[in-house]
This record gives structure tokens, C-alpha cells and sequence, in this order.
């Protein structure tokens, strides 16, 4: 019988994934998986669970939001274990899951586990020992989702974040920074940066599906220079509303690596938590880091 680790967030989202455990275990069991259920009760405890127990597991299996995987991913490759992924998301937005087109609902996605199959895709490494499955991000309206308080976003989900960003609005300040990708220097007063591998940029934009490519070894980055008069905040708005991204008062880049460099260190957004940045920061691509299954 091959060896499912189960790792769990039963306070994650509605709290949906502890309610259908029996049923998960189940399934698994029909497909001829011994399962390990762990369940989480901190933050950084599905790290050191993975980067401890993982070794000679056939699938490991994250079940909560988007910070959920983010660990697990972190415990995988921090742990050098070369274990396929499977994903169910309970969380309140899971933007991870829709940009690789997972279904959402909890039996169906445990369905996807062991009759989909495994894609290879690249990680982040944000300094030297933080990673992201999709996105990091800095700037206006970054702070929302990890300040956005949970029984808020269980009961309005998207609409959370964006009433959330909209109390913001008066602490949004222009960031001075010196930003380096693949070797090409960009400076400015920037209102708002987010490097991904994924459509979701910082939870709060969207890519086109044509646009991303989750295991071609580079980062898609959307850098929005900070308006100085309104006409340009109107260009911006309608640009990234209609997604021309390639309008000039946005910049759009593709890079294997980004460095960020500023007099003060800033706040960042990892998957959905909040991280501490640094004065100057690195960004690296880590190609095929992890196999993760889709639906067939």
C-alpha cells in the first residue's frame, strides 16, 4: 500500500477541510493510500512536519489556504524531498488553486489527487530562506490579505479584500527603490510590485491565462510607477482594469531573477502572509521545484 501524508489547516477558510476528513481518508484509502492525517495548530508547523516526515512518502497532500501550501512547499523543498503534491484548498480566496485549475470543492479536489496528474512547476526563494508557490509583493493594498481579519473573509470573501484596501487608501505612500531584473536597472517612486508565477498578482490583480507560465524558469513582475497627478491614476486604473499591461505608465517584466533595493526595509506579502523585507532583497526562480497534480 503506497503512503499519503495529509497535512491539515482545520482552521483554515469556513473550516470546510476538518469537516469532510473522514470522508477524504476514505477516498484516499479506495485508491490504496495508507494516509497520515496531521493536523496544524501554528503558524510554521506544516514546515518542519513535511521537512521531517515527508521522506519515503508516495504523496503529501496540503489541505487549508493558500499559507497552508506555501509551507508545505516550503517543508518539500527545504527537506530535499522530491514528492508530488497534492492540493485541496479551503482557504477564503484560494487564488493558487484557480490559476492552476483546481477544482474548489473538497472531494473533487481529493479526486484530482489520485487521478490527475503531476506538473512540474517553479518556486520563489525570497531572501535567503523564505519561499513563495505564486506570488511576493509590496505596496499599495498588500497588507490586505494577512490583515483582513478570517471571520471576514470567510463570510465575504473577494469583497474583503477590497473593502479592506479601501480603509488603506490613506497610508499609501510612494516607495523609493532601486529594482534590478536579470541585470537591468529600474528606480522610481513605485506605488506597487508584485512578482509572481501565477495569474494572481498580490491577490489583488489578475494575469491572463496566455500570460503565465508556471514551470518556464522565469517570473512575471507587474511594477506600477506611483501617479503624480490623477490623469495618470486614471490611466493606470483603466490599463490594468482592461489588462494592457504593456501600457507605459505600467511596467511589465519577465526574469529568471529580481533584486530590491531601498533605504528602509518595507513590508511584503508571501502567498497571502505577511514577511519582513530588507533594504536590500533578492528574488531568485527555483525551476521544477515541485510537482504539483492537476486534473488530467
Amino acid at each position: 500500500m503506497k503512503s499519503l501524508h495529509l497535512i491539515m489547516n482545520p482552521n483554515a477558510g469556513t473550516r470546510q477541510g476538518r469537516r469532510f476528513l473522514a470522508d477524504m481518508i476514505a477516498l484516499f484509502n479506495r485508491a490504496g493510500f495508507l494516509v497520515t492525517a496531521w493536523m496544524t495548530e501554528k503558524r510554521g508547523d506544516a514546515v518542519s512536519i513535511v521537512r521531517d516526515h515527508a521522506a519515503g512518502a508516495d504523496v503529501v497532500v496540503a489541505c487549508g489556504g493558500d499559507g497552508t501550501l506555501n509551507e508545505v512547499i516550503t517543508g518539500l523543498v527545504i527537506g530535499g524531498h522530491e514528492v508530488p503534491l497534492g492540493y485541496v484548498p479551503c482557504g477564503s480566496t484560494n487564488d493558487f488553486a484557480a490559476g492552476l485549475g483546481l477544482p474548489v470543492q473538497v472531494m473533487k479536489a481529493c479526486e484530482c489527487v489520485v487521478s490527475g496528474s503531476p506538473r512540474v512547476i517553479d518556486v520563489g526563494l525570497f531572501g535567503l530562506d523564505r519561499y513563495f508557490s505564486y506570488t511576493a509583493s509590496f505596496g499599495a493594498f498588500t497588507q490586505v490579505s494577512w490583515a483582513t481579519p478570517q471571520n471576514v473573509k470567510n463570510l465575504l470573501g473577494h469583497t474583503a479584500y477590497l473593502l479592506e484596501g479601501i480603509r488603506s487608501l490613506s497610508e499609501i505612500h510612494p516607495i523609493r527603490m532601486n529594482i534590478l531584473a536579470d541585470g537591468l536597472e529600474y528606480e522610481d517612486d513605485w506605488l506597487f510590485g508584485a512578482v509572481c508565477n501565477s495569474t494572481s498578482l498580490g491577490g489583488v490583480l489578475r494575469l491572463k491565462d496566455s500570460a503565465v507560465d508556471m514551470s518556464d524558469g522565469l517570473f512575471e513582475a507587474l511594477l506600477i510607477p506611483f501617479p503624480p497627478d490623477l490623469l495618470t491614476l486614471n490611466r493606470i486604473i483603466s490599463s490594468l482594469t482592461a489588462g494592457h499591461y504593456e501600457d507605459p505608465s505600467l511596467l511589465f517584466l519577465r526574469a529568471r531573477e529580481f533584486e530590491f533595493r531601498c533605504k528602509v526595509p518595507i513590508k511584503w506579502t508571501l502567498d497571502g502572509e505577511e514577511a519582513d523585507g530588507s533594504s536590500a532583497l533578492r528574488i531568485r526562480n527555483i525551476p521544477g521545484a515541485v510537482r504539483i497534480f492537476v486534473p488530467a
